[in-house]
């Protein structure tokens, strides 16, 4: 056991950051999102409850969801005003149904138990990650930690957002097909698209065959696309009822773009703003973020791992990273939440011939961590 020393420690470090969330009155509903200028109408099961609201701040995406977890039939009819874009929020629909499920219903109960969903989510992510980052180097550790203080995974418990919880699915499901249950990786992969869209791409993890794996190649693409098809069809059965309730909206507008273009404006947009105002740790770390990301993804291409599952979902999130737009940027985490996958695979992937380029390299591309924990704060 006392090789599981230092994650023992960064456990605690993590639960004090959680505690200073807690307060005795609104439980830990900070971590739900709402702000003291949220002027949409609430719906009925959210008037009911004594929750925090930041001061000065409009609120993030979280104060969308949690409604939904309060109400996952979508039957409340104040859901039209109260959601920005609700058939867009209300895809990701498995946090919400899970926290209604696990809070029996009760609005008290479900507004705590979905503001802290994704802390399990980050508890049974770190499980996971021991099985590529077994707990015998330093190196191992501090890959590890770069992944669960990552600023991608720390915002999406900051705010109760489905990054996370969708990544750990991801990663749930690559560890059930290099064990061969595919019928369980399948489902997995099935509910990562319930919890994020995006998770849809996942299903390319599926045609990499495993060490030693005698599977045909023609069998493992049958696989992959029951799979993305299992998906697919899991997420339009519930987009058809999601569209019987509300009219459909694709929000995409400046979420994507043109490969680097959204990359370029990001870092000329945060040069500026740095050069009119000073200091602003918010512009600085957008590219710092950029850059580092940026490395994360020229790192996996420069060394093709066709054949290694966790490879595939960094180059295929890696990809994605490149055509985020300027809405993403404005708000430079949310661009590290949607590459989680990226940054994963990257800390996992690098190499550590060279002791001098894998300490400067993981130190350097994940130095947004020091600012995620800072935002917790």
């Amino acid at each position: 056991m006392r090789r599981y020393f230092p994650h023992f420690i960064a456990a605690l470090f993590f639960l004090a950051l959680l505690a200073n969330k807690f307060d005795a009155e609104y439980g830990f509903s900070e971590l739900a999102g709402f702000g003291q200028d949220y002027e949409r109408p609430q719906i009925a099961a959210l008037k009911e409850l004594t929750v925090y609201e930041k001061p000065d701040s409009t609120g993030y995406d979280g104060q969308f969801y949690v409604q939904f977890a309060l109400d996952p039939s979508l039957s409340d009819p104040a859901f039209a005003n109260a959601v920005d874009h609700p058939s867009y929020r209300a895809r990701r629909i498995l946090q919400p149904a899970l926290s209604y499920v696990l809070g029996f219903g009760q609005p008290a109960l479900v507004l705590q138990v979905h503001s802290l969903l994704n802390v399990a989510c980050l508890a049974v992510c770190g499980v996971l990650l021991l099985r590529w980052l077994p707990p015998d180097s330093w190196q191992n550790f501090a890959r590890w930690a770069s992944c669960i203080f990552s600023m991608g995974a720390l915002e999406s418990v900051r705010y109760s957002l489905a990054d996370l919880p969708a990544t750990t699915l991801a990663l749930a499901t690559i560890t059930l097909i290099d064990k061969g249950r595919m019928k369980s990786a399948i489902g997995t992969n099935a509910f990562a698209a319930l919890s994020k869209e995006t998770s849809l791409i996942n299903a390319i993890t599926f045609l990499a065959p495993s060490r030693n794996d005698p599977t045909p190649n023609n069998r493992r693409l049958l696989q992959g696309c029951i799979a993305g098809a299992t998906a697919l069809a899991s997420l339009g059965l519930w987009m058809l009822y999601v569209s019987s309730i509300f009219p459909v909206t694709v929000n995409s507008a400046d979420n994507i773009g043109l490969p680097f273009a959204g990359l370029y404006r990001g870092v000329s947009d945060a040069i500026q703003q740095l050069a009119a105002k000073g200091f602003s740790d918010r512009y600085l770390f957008r590219i710092v973020a950029i850059a580092g990301l940026l490395f994360q993804f020229v790192y996996l291409a420069a060394k093709p791992q066709p054949k290694n599952r966790l490879w595939l979902l960094g180059i295929v999130y890696g990809c994605l990273f490149l055509t985020l737009g300027d809405a993403v940027w404005r708000g430079y985490w949310a661009g590290c939440r949607i590459a989680l996958p990226l940054t994963i695979a990257f800390n996992i992937l690098l190499s550590s011939s060279s002791k001098t380029f894998f300490w400067t390299a993981l130190s350097l591309t994940n130095l947004t961590a020091l600012h995620a924990i800072i935002r917790w704060l």
